[in-house]
């Protein structure tokens, strides 16, 4: 039996991991779901005070109120900023960490400086426009269809993600996350390649990836929400981290 944190993305709960939570469950594991400051049911705490570090003092704070050990981390998307954090402050009470989608930020990057500029301008117009300033309103599916990728999502799981997803908290894409220990974790670390293009697939795998440490890569063929349109699939991705 493993332990498992599962934390969402933007825009999302801990409701988005349902499924592979039932799953990981089933086969007989803990699981966590927590759901971010300002986000899903805790939407009603946002505003333009929450950051990165927010995010991390709530899954430390998960990791130490739970007394939980030996904890496979695990972070879709947005998420990439927080993992980090959290491996650099409780590194010793995690087994592993698995990124489903995304990849880890150096210390003190920002994840908008990962953002084509013409995205991030649409973004910061949105904030501008829609989100009294400080807050990112969740896109419209032809835009989270292209900009990300929605294959294999089922129309009730459209209609779930277009109920459940609140707006995320701008500064968790301009402000970056200082890690004290550095960008190696020394822990190993898995990333899950879902709609991530061949070519940055091959970069992040390649000679000069910027990726630090010990990593493993495995491929699942979906869309960029695979814990919505391949649960079952990301479930058994996740239990060989379970096993170190």
């Amino acid at each position: 039996m493993a332990t498992f944190v599962l934390v969402p993305g933007a825009w999302a709960g801990g409701w988005i991991w349902r499924s592979v939570s039932d799953r990981l469950r089933d086969a007989g594991h803990r699981v966590y779901t927590p759901t971010l400051t300002g986000l899903g049911e805790r939407s009603h705490l946002g505003g333009p005070h929450i950051g990165p570090g927010t995010h991390v003092e709530d899954v430390a704070g998960v990791l130490t109120y739970e007394g939980l050990e030996d904890v496979v981390l695990v972070g879709h998307s947005y998420a990439a900023a927080v993992l980090p954090g959290v491996a650099d402050r409780c590194r010793e009470r995690l087994r592993g960490l698995v990124y489903v989608d995304a990849a880890p930020l150096p210390s003190g990057m920002a994840p908008a400086e990962l953002l084509p500029a013409g995205l991030r301008e649409t973004f910061a117009d949105s904030v501008a426009r829609d989100g009294d300033g400080w807050a990112l309103p969740v896109p419209d599916w032809d835009e989270l269809t292209r900009t990300f990728g929605t294959v294999g999502i089922s129309d009730a799981q459209r209609e779930l993600m277009t109920l459940l997803q609140t707006p995320h908290p701008w500064s968790c894409y301009t402000r970056g996350v200082v890690l004290e220990h550095g960008n190696d974790p020394g822990l190993p670390q898995t990333l899950v390649c879902c709609a991530m293009p061949p070519r940055q697939r091959e970069f992040f795998r390649g000679d000069h990836s910027p990726l630090a440490g010990d990593w493993t890569f495995r491929d699942l063929p979906t869309g960029h929400w695979p814990m919505l349109s391949d649960p079952g699939g990301l479930a058994a991705l996740l239990s060989p981290a379970a096993d170190g």
